[in-house]
Order: structure tokens, then C-alpha cells, then sequence
């Protein structure tokens, strides 16, 4: 948590000067942004999306740049929330993708690609011994869960508050709505009031109290899924020992671990866990393996993943249309070819580079920002000291932020709207990182105009 509270200054009244100046030059994203609105509610179908007085549109992209539709240009730290480690279709992505466009695009029988990508995620993701393809990261998380309940024969959950897991009911119990104590389960909305009986929390980073969650529930839960790094709920690292911890508790009730790597596997050459030394029985994945495509997976010990085998009368049933569609293979192959150790190794170093910068700036400055993460995923909160949770991020001021966003983009940088979360990629060298340094003295420049400050 923050040492002690903020002012705000004047901060709104220059976040509304900001909006408008952002308003006025963008003539054309308004009127498509007014226009979407009829058809889509809120006018687009990613709630993360959307934010005052509205987003921009894109038109193009390439590498680490985005063009919108008024003609500006953005260094783009978003990367469709990180699903973009090598940024944007270089001309080498493009023709690996048309030679299988070439080919086709959709069939009704596996394909040599799907075998390639398979190969390639077991050996050097070290939890996973078998995989599945799905359609995102929410279907993996899905069917993690659901291997582990026919695996164990059990049927409850225990999760991470805070933790976003995708969309399926089970895991949207105390993502962004808490309650009173840090182990009540909250259903979000749309939810059914029931979930919450079979869907257990606990405090992420207090291993004492999280452990005693597992050992009470365990028994009687398939798994516990938790992120290494947790994304949504503001890049918070798990500190040293809680894994580790969570780990031995779910061996001693015999559940199974899942790690929701979803995120996390830019993070290291075998995803977080690689780097973390702590291995889960299953791992779910999205994001990057798809080269951009829509994209999910799920994978672990064998004798788990044997429950999904459809030589199996009795196994899970799981099934999917677009499941390791081809394009979406031949994208995710040729991305993790690219990604090598000595390229993850770069933007890593580059990402706590940044972050270093950040703290080490602010501090100077005597500003009451500081900047969490891991490796290459760097993100902003108002505070002295990097929080330790969700139920400590989601109580810092969020209006500072939002300022920033507003500088960065006027000086060509887009980062996550409100949040601040920036993701390096690949092309990003050291002008990029001038430029991203750059935007954010500019921002400073302004909080501290605007007379934000700690009090």
C-alpha cells in the first residue's frame, strides 16, 4: 500500500482539458465510436476496450507502430493486452500466414501444424507433458478445470481473489467485485448466487492465510488456479515462498495446481513457471501461441490429460470448431520459433530496465507513482509502494492515470487506458524506449503541475 495518502490536485480539471484536446482531434473515431454504439452496446464487444470520451479506431499496424483512422501514430505498448510479443504482422509473419491461407483455412481433420505447435509447447513449457487446443484463454481455463474435477472426482474450486481466469462462471467469483474479508466468495454479475459455495478464495501474497484456505477446502476441491504474476489485477508478482507454499498444500489435499499462464508465458522462453522453478499438474495458455490469432490451450501431466483421450468412452468430452485451427497454428509456430532465450532474455532486461527507470525517476521526483511487473510487462499505480494484491491496488486513485494515458498518447504511446500497463515486444529497441521515457517525463511534468503529490 501507499505510505500515506495523496492530493489529487488539479488533477480532473487537466484530465478534462486532456479528453477534449483527444476529442477534438479525432474526428473520425467519434463519429465511428457514435455510430457503433446503435448496433454495439457500448460500442464494442471488449468491455476492456472502451474508455472516455471514447477509444480511437485503428486502420493499420505494423511491428511495434498503429495507425488510427485521423492519422496518428502510437508506439504501441497495449499489444492487444499483451497477446502481441513480437509485435505487430512483420512481412515474415504475413507470408507464413498467406502460404497457409494458401492451403485452406478450416478443416474437418487435424493438420501437420497442430502436431508442430503440440510439439513445440511440450518441450519447453516443463509442467506440460500432452496439450489441447482451444479458442481462447477463458475455454482453456474451462477445460483445465474441468480435466481436474474428472481426474479427482471432485468438484469445487479455490482461486486467487483478483484473479481473473476468463469468463466461465466458475472463476468469476471475487475477480474485480470483494468482499468485507479477503476468503469471501463474491459472485460477479450475471453470475449464478450458488457458484459461490463451490468456488473457494484466497488472499494472494498471504501465504498463511491462503495456505489454511487449501488445507480447509482442498479435500474437497478439483483444483486451485492461480496466476504466477497476477495480470487484471495489476501486474502483482507473487513473492518469494507463496507458490512454493500453494504448491506443497494442494500435494498434501490432493487437488491438482493450475497455473493460468494465459498472460504470463511471454515472460520466460517456458512461461513464468520456467523462470519461478515452481511447476503446476496443468497450464492453461493463450495469448502469444496464437501469432495473433484467436487462440487458447490447455496442458499438463499425462496421466491428467489422458481423461481428455476420445479413444476414451468415458473421457471429457471436448470439442470445438475452430480448436487448433491452422491459421492460428502456423501463426503460434512461427512466434515461438522467434521467441528464443536470448530474445526473451532482451525484452525482459528492457522491461526491468523501464521499471527501474520509473521508480528510480519518481522517487526523485517525489511523485507518488511506482511501477510493478515482471520482465517485459511494466504497469503504473498511484502509490510509494508496489501493492501487494487487488484488494490493495484496487483502492489507489485511479484519475493520475488516466492523465498519463491522455500525455502518452498526445506524444505518440499507447498504453493501457486507465490502467497503465505497457508491454514491450520484440522490435522495441533502444529509441523506442527513449521515446517511451520520453512520453512519461512529459506526463510527470504535468501530474506534478497539476499538484499531485503525497500529503
Amino acid at each position: 500500500m501507499s505510505d500515506g495518502p495523496v492530493t489529487l490536485g488539479a488533477v480532473a480539471g487537466l484530465l478534462a482539458e486532456l479528453e477534449g484536446e483527444y476529442a477534438a482531434s479525432r474526428p473520425t473515431s467519434e463519429a465511428l465510436h457514435k455510430r457503433a454504439t446503435g448496433p454495439l452496446p457500448g460500442g464494442n464487444s471488449r468491455s476492456q476496450l472502451h474508455f472516455d470520451p471514447f477509444p480511437f479506431y485503428v486502420d493499420s499496424a505494423e511491428g511495434p507502430w498503429l495507425y488510427d483512422v485521423d492519422g496518428h501514430t502510437y508506439l504501441d505498448l497495449v499489444n492487444n493486452y499483451t497477446s502481441l510479443v513480437h509485435g505487430h504482422p512483420t512481412p515474415q509473419v504475413r507470408e507464413r500466414l498467406k502460404a497457409q491461407l494458401d492451403k485452406g483455412t478450416a478443416f474437418g481433420t487435424p493438420t501437420e501444424a497442430e502436431v508442430l505447435l503440440a510439439e513445440e509447447l511440450v518441450s519447453r513449457v516443463v509442467s506440460i507433458e500432452q496439450v489441447r487446443f482451444t479458442n481462447s484463454g477463458t475455454e482453456a481455463c474451462l477445460y483445465a478445470i474441468r480435466a481436474a474435477r474428472v481426474f479427482t472426482g471432485r468438484h469445487d474450486l479455490i482461486k486467487a481473489e483478483g484473479g481473473y481466469n476468463g469468463g466461465l462462471e466458475s472463476a468469476q467469483v471475487s475477480v474485480k467485485h470483494i468482499g468485507a474479508g479477503s476468503t469471501e466468495s463474491v459472485v460477479e454479475p450475471g453470475v449464478h448466487p450458488a457458484i459461490a459455495e463451490h468456488t473457494h478464495i484466497f488472499p494472494f501474497n498471504d501465504t498463511d492465510a491462503a495456505v489454511a484456505v487449501v488445507e480447509e477446502f482442498g479435500p474437497q476441491s478439483a483444483a486451485i488456479i492461480v496466476e504466477p504474476m497476477q495480470g487484471s489485477a495489476g501486474a502483482v508478482r507473487a513473492e518469494p515462498g507463496f507458490l512454493e507454499a500453494i504448491r506443497e498444500a494442494a500435494t498434501r489435499t490432493g487437488c491438482l495446481l493450475i497455473f493460468d499462464e494465459v498472460m504470463t508465458m511471454r515472460l520466460g522462453y517456458g512461461g513464468l513457471q520456467g523462470e519461478l522453478g515452481v511447476t503446476p499438474d496443468l497450464t492453461a495458455l493463450g495469448k502469444i501461441i496464437g501469432g495473433g490469432s484467436p487462440v487458447g490451450a490447455f496442458g499438463g501431466r499425462a496421466d491428467v490429460m489422458a481423461v481428455t483421450d476420445p479413444r476414451r468412452p468415458d473421457g471429457l468430452m471436448h470439442a470445438g470448431t475452430f480448436n487448433a485451427n491452422p491459421l492460428t497454428m502456423a501463426a503460434g509456430l512461427l512466434t515461438l520459433e522467434m521467441l528464443t532465450p536470448e530474445a526473451v532474455a532482451d525484452i525482459n532486461k528492457r522491461g526491468n530496465d523501464l521499471r527501474d527507470w520509473i521508480n528510480t525517476t519518481c522517487t526523485a521526483r517525489g511523485l507518488p507513482l511506482v511501477a510493478t511487473g515482471y520482465g517485459n510487462l511494466v504497469q503504473l499505480h498511484c502509490s510509494t509502494t508496489p501493492p501487494r494484491s487487488y484488494r490493495e491496488s484496487s483502492l489507489l486513485p485511479k484519475e493520475p492515470l488516466k492523465l498519463l494515458f491522455f500525455v502518452l498518447l498526445e506524444n505518440g504511446v499507447f498504453a493501457a487506458p486507465a490502467r497503465l500497463l505497457m508491454t514491450l515486444t520484440t522490435p522495441m529497441g533502444d529509441e523506442e524506449l527513449d521515446k517511451i521515457k520520453a512520453a512519461l517525463d512529459s506526463g510527470f511534468d504535468a501530474l506534478q503541475q497539476a499538484g499531485y503529490r503525497a500529503t
